[in-house]
């Protein structure tokens, strides 16, 4: 009997490790391909020359607002430890882990995710898997609640651009095109209700999983951490939106503001659900795309694009440190 559970065992982390890596065999496929038409098409001396003009007067108001940014979203996380083994978690450590989660995420995306990573650590602290997993999942659910919720606005006003992504068949069916309005604006919605039925019934099966389901039906009757996790989003998400629009501003360009408020969460949200390395080619295409709905260059906005990745990489060396001084014990 214990031989068949070992091999029981053996098959399923074969499974998962096969699962793990093609997975990732697709983000960096995704992201290859993306970055090979971007820059096969770009003007590269424009692209290079556009980088160095940049304002270097406004680097530390883009630092700061990715630093305050990662702040804020601990200081959401602490919101929703609402469990006894979770009190004696503090906001310090909450926010050490969010930079060595960010860290995580820049220098080793095929293997462990900053989110896998703030899950494990926090399951570790307090002696509680299921729960440090349902705390770090609820934290990143309110904030992709509040995306969406901004994003709707991003939707409406650049619906012709997710239209034109449709086959030129599909385009001329109006029923089609309906069709896909309605999953665009409603998917979400619907696969987190798939997604938490999918889990009630694992709950009856898998003692971890009814273990994670129980923690999650615990904010049932916590509604008003939910509630403050959520406002803070709004927070989290303008320090997004002013990070890129303070990228822009120091490469010479003033976007209309309002149309950053609608199209940058976009670009984000669509950075959570296509796969990527953390948005390597996605939010490059994305940003060439929008921008130049305003009049912005392929080569001005890609340089804008590839400045915010370094912003957000040099912020997480900060984690890096953290974790070599041993800061997620």
């Amino acid at each position: 009997m214990k031989l068949k559970t070992e091999k029981s065992e053996n098959t399923s982390a074969e499974k998962n490790k096969k699962g793990k890596l093609l997975k990732t065999g697709l983000k960096i496929l995704v992201s290859s391909v993306l970055l090979y038409v971007i820059f096969s098409r770009i003007d590269k001396e424009s692209f290079i020359q556009n980088i160095s003009l940049m304002d270097l007067r406004l680097a530390p108001f883009i630092i700061g607002f990715i630093i305050l940014n990662y702040i804020v979203s601990a200081f959401r996380w602490k919101q929703l430890l609402i469990y006894k083994e979770t009190r004696q978690v503090k906001l310090p450590y909450l926010i050490n882990l969010y930079f060595i989660g960010s860290f995580f995420n820049n220098f080793m995306p095929t293997s462990i995710g900053g989110d896998v990573f703030k899950m494990y650590q926090l399951g570790r602290k307090i002696g509680n898997a299921a729960k440090g997993l349902s705390a770090t999942f609820m934290e990143r659910f309110t904030g992709i609640i509040a995306l969406v919720t901004i994003s709707y606005f991003g939707l409406i006003r650049t619906l012709p651009f997710w239209v034109e992504m449709l086959p030129a068949d599909a385009q001329a069916n109006p029923l089609l095109v309906t069709l896909f309005k309605v999953v665009l604006f409603t998917g979400f919605w619907i696969a987190a209700v798939i997604g938490f039925f999918s889990l009630s019934i694992l709950a009856k099966k898998i003692s971890f999983f009814e273990k994670i389901y129980s923690a999650l039906i615990s904010y049932k009757n916590n509604t008003k951490p939910l509630f403050k996790a959520f406002l803070i989003s709004f927070a989290v998400q303008l320090l997004s939106i002013f990070t890129q629009y303070f990228i822009f501003l120091s490469l010479g360009v003033e976007l209309p503001l309002f149309y950053s408020f609608f199209v940058f969460p976009v670009i984000t949200l669509a950075g959570f659900f296509v796969p990527s390395l953390n948005g390597l080619g996605v939010q490059d295409a994305l940003y060439i795309s929008f921008m130049g709905m305003v009049g912005v260059s392929e080569s001005l906005a890609l340089s804008a694009s590839i400045l915010y990745h370094l912003s957000r990489l040099l912020v997480s060396l900060i984690g890096g440190v953290l974790y070599a001084l041993g800061k997620n014990e």
